[in-house]
C-alpha cells in the first residue's frame, strides 16, 4: 500500500521532470482534508529540498466565494498547510485571479482531486449532470456557481475540460463510504465523478486508503495510499 509520502514522490517526480525538461511546472491542488497529510509530506517532509518549488506555480482547482482569510477558503488551507516551509518559494495563483490562472501553460504538470459523498469533485455537483460543465468535449473554462454542497456556499471552479488538460491527475478517495460511491460512479450516471471516470482523454490515477482492488482499465490506474503507522 502506497502512503501519503508516496504520493507526494509521486508528485515531486511530476514537477522536477517538467522542470527539467521546460524549467517550470504547475501543481492544482483541491482543498477539504483529503490531501492535507499529502500537503505536509510536500511541504515538510523527506521531498523538503529536493525540488526547486520558486519553479512551480500552484493553484486550485475550485474554491468557495467567500474571503481569502474565512475558514471555508481553499486559499486559507493551502496557506496554513501547503505554501509553507520550502513550498512558500512556489509562486500561487488564487483561483479568483482568473486571467493569471488561464496563462498557467498547459496542460498542467499535476491535478490532485478529492470526491464527496455525493460523487462530486472540484466544484462540479450532481446539479450540473448533463451540462457542459461536466462535458469533456467543452471549452475549457472556468465557471461561477451559486450556493453548493456543504457549507452551501457559491463557488468557483475549473470545469471538466480544464481540469484534463493534465499530464497527471490523482484522484483522492478517503473511507469506506466515498470508495463505495466511486465504484457505483462506473455505471450511475448521475454521479458527477462518473464523467472523469468515463472520459478517454488523460488516465486517472484512484488513491484510495481502503483494501480491495477498484476495477482498473485503460483510463483508471490504482494506488493505494494511507497514513504510515508509527511504530511505539
Amino acid at each position: 500500500m502506497l502512503h501519503t509520502d508516496d504520493i507526494a514522490d509521486k508528485i515531486v517526480h511530476q514537477l522536477g521532470t517538467a522542470i527539467e525538461e521546460h524549467g517550470a511546472a504547475s501543481l492544482v491542488v483541491c482543498g477539504g482534508s483529503s490531501p492535507v497529510d499529502i500537503f505536509h509530506q510536500l511541504a515538510e517532509g523527506q521531498h523538503k529540498g529536493t525540488l526547486d518549488w520558486s519553479c512551480v506555480t500552484i493553484t486550485l482547482v475550485d474554491d468557495r466565494q467567500v474571503p481569502a482569510d474565512d475558514p471555508h477558503s481553499n486559499q486559507r488551507l493551502l496557506r496554513d498547510h501547503l505554501l509553507v516551509g520550502a513550498v512558500a518559494a512556489a509562486r500561487f495563483i488564487p483561483l479568483t485571479d482568473g486571467e493569471d490562472v488561464s496563462k498557467i501553460s498547459r496542460p498542467f504538470d499535476v491535478m490532485l482531486l478529492g470526491m464527496g459523498p455525493d460523487g462530486h469533485f472540484a466544484s462540479l455537483f450532481p446539479s450540473m449532470v448533463g451540462n457542459a460543465e461536466l462535458m469533456a468535449t467543452a471549452q475549457p473554462a472556468l465557471l461561477e456557481t451559486g450556493p453548493e454542497g456543504s457549507p452551501k456556499l457559491p463557488r468557483i471552479s475549473m470545469n471538466l475540460a480544464m481540469i484534463l488538460q493534465s499530464h497527471l491527475i490523482i484522484l483522492l478517495v478517503k473511507g469506506a463510504e466515498k470508495q463505495a460511491v466511486l465504484k457505483a460512479a462506473k455505471t450511475d450516471q448521475g454521479l458527477p465523478v462518473h464523467a472523469l471516470l468515463a472520459q478517454t482523454i488523460t488516465p486517472v490515477h484512484i488513491a484510495t486508503d481502503q483494501s480491495g482492488k477498484w476495477p482498473s482499465d485503460d483510463r483508471t490506474i490504482q494506488i493505494d495510499y494511507a497514513k504510515p503507522v508509527t511504530q511505539n
